[in-house]
């Protein structure tokens, strides 16, 4: 950070500076430690700006931070943080010739100095100010200055100054955000800056920060280029910078006009997009909030029909993501599994990939599938968070698994899932197990009676020769487990449920499994 100017003054001069600012300080009133001046304090900031001016002021403060006279640079912080917390009449803090000292505050090598005055920018513009005053604050001086200090080497300093910026550009009338997305993307241009450095992402983070306020601020960063400034570092080679730089698209996606952007660039962007909104929604039902993709019905609309887009084409690896992010989507309450299960096309083209030709397209179906059961179960949540028996969610979950069946071309989806058990790879096998698991977690009756559906599947289950590895014995052993955790397991019919107990006991590694499966359906 760049230093003050020196003062000239004679010794004597600076000590009648110093004796004002005691004396100044020793007039400290309770109410300016909230940041808000009543009519005395203003009276005892205008009397002492008369005898001590701004340029005085901070001018001792160099000369006590040159000396290291800790004392004084807390007394001179003390004392410009009064003037310039004080309101008035008139709002001193936000005038023409309060300016340079802000941007000296920004500058100042003291610490104190510097944090004092980003306090004060925070705290003056959260008190609503008029849009004249904010325009004179906020010049392009002011917007360069503060993404100056975004590189700072104190995190928490920079935070504060990306914190300034996004204040200035949610005050919608004075149009800020274009000022502030112009001076960020010439800061990622610097030559001071490198490729992949912290400093570069801060100033990535702001951007997105700001473009996602609405859809004002993100056409704006579109056509202006501030949003390809981004997505334009994911060609880089640090892998670690990438992921970084990935995890900002989420924030793109709060927008229509940015979740529109991000869905028609490079594929890359756009299926991680697609795979972060569904995850996000998820998310926020999983933290217990209400998630914001959903506020805006032509969001859902958009995500909805890209989702069935995607699924429709013919590239495997956006379909998975399509399958990803609907799964996530889903998974996240009652009501989005009713809006998957009222958009009857997207359900269909969802649930006939479980019959896919292309072996990782098939498996992540099921598992999208399992996903969505599994979520309000106790699989994932703490029991005093499952619902009850009669509660509505578990007829949806019923009608997606039979649903998956019938897609299938299939009479029963427990039959199409042994079926597929017949084949002899892993990942097949592992779904399957892990959709049967999620059936079996249902806290209602349902569960019980698919899997009953079907003779003999007990009896597979107590089979220990089936599984020729260590990954797929596991998984078809926490079926046994959660058949055990049943709530209804007494349905079962004794000589089972002793079985499946004994079963569990011995644990899935005894006996030696077989590389040839022989199943038969009953």
């Amino acid at each position: 950070m760049s230093k003050q100017k020196k003062s000239k003054r004679t010794p004597m001069e600076l000590q009648q500076v110093w004796h004002e600012i005691e004396q100044f300080q020793q007039t400290a009133l309770a109410t300016t430690a909230a940041l808000h001046a009543d009519a005395t304090e203003t009276a005892y900031v205008r009397a002492f700006l008369q005898v001590v001016s701004l340029d005085a002021l901070f001018s001792a403060l160099q000369i006590a931070s040159d000396e290291a006279d800790e004392r004084k640079v807390k007394l001179a912080c003390g004392a410009i943080n009064r003037v310039m917390g004080c309101d008035g009449n008139g709002n001193l803090f936000f005038q023409p010739e309060m300016l340079p000292f802000i941007v000296g505050g920004l500058r100042h090598s003291e610490r104190a100095a510097r944090v004092l005055t980003l306090n004060q920018l925070i705290a003056h513009i959260k008190k609503d100010p008029n849009v004249e005053q904010i325009k004179a604050l906020a010049n392009k001086q002011l917007i360069d200055e503060l993404c100056s200090v975004m590189a700072d080497e104190e995190i928490d300093i920079a935070s504060k100054a990306a914190d300034v910026l996004a204040l200035f550009s949610q005050v919608k009338a004075a149009a800020l955000h274009e000022s502030t997305l112009d001076a960020l993307v010439e800061a990622t241009r610097a030559s001071d800056v490198t490729e992949s450095s912290v400093e570069l992402m801060r100033y990535l983070e702001a951007i997105a920060r700001i473009a996602a306020h609405d859809d004002q601020c993100m056409l704006y960063a579109i056509h202006q280029g501030a949003v390809d400034t981004i997505f334009d570092r994911l060609k880089s080679r640090d892998t670690l910078f990438v992921m970084n730089v990935l995890d900002l698209v989420p924030k793109f996606c709060q927008t229509r006009a940015g979740i529109l952007h991000v869905l028609e660039s490079d594929p890359l962007i756009g299926d991680s997009a697609l795979r972060l909104i569904g995850e996000i929604s998820a998310t926020a039902a999983t933290l217990h909030i209400d998630s914001w993709n959903w506020s805006d019905p032509m969001l859902s609309k958009t995500f909805i029909a890209t989702i069935e887009e995607r699924l429709q084409g013919s590239e495997p690896l956006q379909q998975i993501a399509a399958m990803d992010a609907i799964a996530a989507f889903a998974s996240t309450s009652e009501r989005e599994l009713k809006v998957l299960l009222q958009h009857s096309h997207l359900c269909k083209l969802l649930l006939q990939f479980g019959m896919s030709t292309k072996t990782p397209v098939k498996v992540n179906c099921l598992h999208a599938v399992a996903r969505i059961l599994s979520a309000p179960t106790r699989l994932h949540c703490a029991d005093e968070r499952v619902q009850p028996e009669n509660a509505p969610l578990w007829s949806l979950n019923e009608r997606l698994f039979l649903a998956l069946g019938s897609e299938c071309r299939q009479q029963s989806t427990v039959t199409l899932l042994m079926e597929l058990l017949r084949q002899p790879f892993d990942e097949v096998r592992i779904a399957v197990f892990a959709l049967l698991r999620a059936v079996a977690a249902q806290n209602n009756d349902w569960g019980v009676r698919a899997l009953r559906s079907y003779g003999g599947l007990f009896e597979f289950l107590l089979d220990r020769t089936t599984e020729p590895t260590k990954e797929t014995r596991e998984w078809k052993f926490a079926v046994v487990d959660a058949v055990l955790a049943w709530p209804f397991q007494q349905s079962l019919d004794a000589v089972t449920l002793a079985k499946l107990r004994e079963h569990m006991q011995k644990g899935p590694y005894v006996g030696a499994g077989s590389a040839q499966m022989e199943l038969e359906a009953a």
